[in-house]
C-alpha cells in the first residue's frame, strides 16, 4: 500500500517515492501476516549488511576495524552495538540457571566458634562467613553480568593511554562496550559448558584466570585494529594496556568483595585468604 503521506512522521511523498526523505520509512507499507512476521524476525538477526550474526562475524574476525568503522559513520553496515549489548545481558540471564552449578554455603566452624572468646567476635565470624556465602552465591549466577561494569573502567584506561589518536571518551566507551560485550558472550559459549563439565575443583577453579588471559589477549587484538598501529612499540603498549586494564578490574573486583565481607580496615586479609589457597 503506496499512501501519499509518509506514515510514519505525514511528510509528503511523490508516487514514484520508495522511502521517506525525512525519516528513511518505505512509502510502501502493508499489514502484518505470518509470512511477514516470519520474515522480519529473521531479517533483523540475518540481514547481511546490519543483522546481529554479521555483527558477530565481524567482532569475531576484525573487532577494532568494525569499532573503528561504526564511530566513524558506517551506522547502518552493523547491527546496533547498544541492541546487541542488551541483548546479550539477557543471554546471560537465561543461561546462568543452565550451567551454574549451587555453592554449598559455608557454615561456622564449631572449633573457630570455641576459641573466640567474646560473643562480639563470634557474632562478627558468623556475620563474615554469612556476607561471604552473599558474595559466593551473587558471583556465580551474576558474573557475566558484574563484568559488564567493567566497561567504564576500561573505557576510562584506553581513552587516558591513546587520546591522542582523535577518539573521544564515548566513542572509547563504546568501542570498548562492543569488545567486553563479545568477548564475554564468547566465555559464556566456551568457559560455562566447560566449567560446568568439569568434576575436577581445582582445575575448575583455574578457568576464570584462562577467561582473564583470553580477554587480555582479545582485547589486544581489539586495540591493534582499532587505533591501527602497525609498529612493534606500539602493539607491545597496546598489549601492556590490555593487561593492565583487565587486572586492574579484577583487583578493584575483588577489593569491593573484601571490603563487603570484612566491612572493616581488615579486609586485606581477604587477599592473605587467596593466596593461601
Amino acid at each position: 500500500m503506496h499512501t501519499n503521506n509518509c506514515l510514519n512522521c505525514q511528510s509528503n511523498l511523490s508516487e514514484n517515492q520508495r522511502y521517506c526523505a525525512k525519516c528513511g520509512q518505505q512509502a510502501a507499507i502493508h499489514r502484518f501476516s505470518i509470512p511477514h512476521f516470519l520474515h522480519e524476525f529473521f531479517h533483523a538477526f540475518t540481514h547481511t549488511d546490519k543483522g546481529i550474526f554479521h555483527l558477530l562475524k565481524c567482532l569475531a574476525t576484525r573487532p577494532g576495524t568494525t569499532a573503528r568503522e561504526y564511530l566513524q559513520g558506517k551506522r547502518k553496515a552493523y547491527f546496533n552495538p547498544f541492541t546487541f549489548f542488551l541483548i546479550v545481558m539477557a543471554i546471560y540471564v537465561l543461561v546462568d540457571p543452565f550451567f551454574v552449578k549451587a555453592v554449598p554455603e559455608a557454615r561456622p566452624d564449631q572449633e573457630v566458634l570455641a576459641r573466640i572468646p567474646t560473643a562480639e567476635g563470634r557474632e562478627r565470624y558468623v556475620s563474615i562467613l554469612h556476607r561471604a556465602n552473599n558474595v559466593r552465591h551473587f558471583l556465580t549466577s551474576k558474573a557475566n553480568i558484574v563484568a559488564m561494569v567493567a566497561v567504564p573502567l576500561i573505557a576510562f584506561i584506553s581513552w587516558l593511554f591513546f587520546y591522542r589518536r582523535g577518539f573521544n571518551f564515548a566513542e572509547h566507551l563504546t568501542a570498548n562496550m562492543m569488545f567486553v560485550v563479545f568477548s564475554n558472550l564468547v566465555l559464556v559459549v566456551l568457559i560455562f559448558p566447560l566449567k560446568a563439565m568439569l568434576k575436577n575443583d581445582s582445575l575448575g577453579a583455574k578457568l576464570p584466570f584462562l577467561g582473564m588471559l583470553l580477554q587480555v589477549l582479545y582485547l589486544w587484538w581489539c586495540y591493534n585494529g582499532f587505533f591501527q598501529f602497525r609498529t612493534p612499540a606500539l602493539r607491545t603498549k597496546s598489549f601492556l594496556v590490555s593487561l593492565f586494564s583487565i587486572s586492574l578490574w579484577f583487583m578493584f573486583s575483588l577489593t569491593m568483595v573484601a571490603i563487603y565481607i570484612y566491612q572493616s580496615w581488615d579486609f586485606y586479609k581477604f587477599f592473605g585468604l587467596m593466596a593461601g589457597r
